[in-house]
């Protein structure tokens, strides 16, 4: 604890509670988002679902829009980036909307904490991000904790209902996903003006040029959107006359129930998690963001079984409590600049 009168270390912002705080309430939305998507999918297909959230957001955020580009406009030669920036942030949860149909929400999200470990160690390599004992003690603390759960179904001897081959489909797509993120936020890293000269070196080497400026978290998140609305079209269309398999949906038959979850999932899963983690991540180390992604288990858990009726078993618990643990080893020692 720092003494009011004592300067805080230079390691450590002056908006650092700010920060945990805004990365807390991202993880705490996006931990109920995975068993209201897979709720959701009861009522509406998983292209269809995508393309009317964004729809949703697009109009909710337009003024918004139309005020950030007025006042951060952006340079045509930044278009390439920002589609790309789109494509693995929103275009790319076509993945676990998939995976949801074939896996359990809970095998779904223990795998998604694999991005948090590929994201401390990139943000260490390609931000020199500092890694000492402490962090990489509660990252291999909540790592264990994570094999356990993953491993769950061999180690407990539950198959699934018969289901392992989907379930093993539904992971392995849960597994891409989590590798499009961690692209996702060492990239916008880079463009809110964050120092790389690996990375560039890597953008360099794919013929893909930087931001000719650095961005806000505003911009990056807001036109993301868009994107994710312009490539789920033709998916959805396609979904709607049945060429991406049989579909009976009807739009105006949808339940109240779907109704809510695509409000959540619009409202406060994209807008409201999606803006606490850019402004998160636009002040804070990539490694200060990764750590907390390994809480997702701990709030998944509970929004499981109330919304799916998923119970963990006694292995699910004794692994989501070494994730617990490992994150507040590796927080506390990250906060304290050692």
């Amino acid at each position: 604890m720092y003494m009011p009168n004592r300067p805080l270390p230079k390691s450590i912002p002056d908006n650092f509670m700010a920060v945990q705080v805004a990365f807390l309430g991202a993880n705490i939305i996006w931990g109920a988002a995975t068993a209201v998507i897979k709720y959701t999918l009861g009522y509406i297909p998983p292209f269809t679902f995508l393309y009317l959230r964004f729809m949703i957001v697009c109009l909710v955020v337009l003024p918004l829009v139309a005020l950030q580009l007025k006042k951060e406009p952006i340079h045509k030669s930044d278009y390439l980036n920002f589609f790309l920036l789109g494509l693995f942030s929103q275009t790319s949860l076509i993945l676990p909307f998939v995976a949801l149909k074939f896996t359990s929400a809970l095998d779904y999200t223990i795998i998604g904490v694999m991005a948090s470990v590929l994201t401390v160690y990139a943000g260490h390599y390609f931000y020199h991000d500092k890694i000492n004992k402490g962090i990489t003690a509660g990252v291999v603390l909540a790592s264990l904790g994570t094999i356990l759960i993953v491993l769950e179904p061999i180690l407990w001897g539950n198959d699934g209902g018969g289901r392992a081959a989907e379930r093993i489909l539904g992971n392995v797509l849960g597994l891409f996903y989590a590798m499009t993120w961690v692209v996702y936020v060492i990239w916008a890293k880079f463009s809110m003006g964050g120092k790389s000269h690996s990375l560039k070196k890597t953008l360099s080497f794919i013929k893909i040029k930087p931001m000719t400026r650095k961005y806000s978290a505003g911009t990056i998140v807001l036109t993301s959107f868009y994107v994710g609305l312009i490539t789920l079209i033709p998916l959805a269309v396609f979904e709607n006359l049945g060429l991406a398999g049989e579909s009976n949906f009807d739009i105006l038959s949808i339940d109240i129930k779907g109704v809510l979850g695509l409000l959540y999932m619009a409202l406060f899963s994209s807008i409201v998690a999606y803006w606490l983690n850019e402004w998160g991540l636009e002040n804070a180390k990539v490694s200060d963001f990764a750590i907390f992604g390994y809480l997702a288990p701990v709030f998944t858990l509970p929004f499981a079984y109330l919304i799916l009726g998923e119970l963990p078993n006694t292995l699910m618990l004794i692994g989501t409590a070494f994730i617990a643990a490992g994150v507040v080893i590796a927080e506390k020692n990250n906060s304290s600049g050692l």
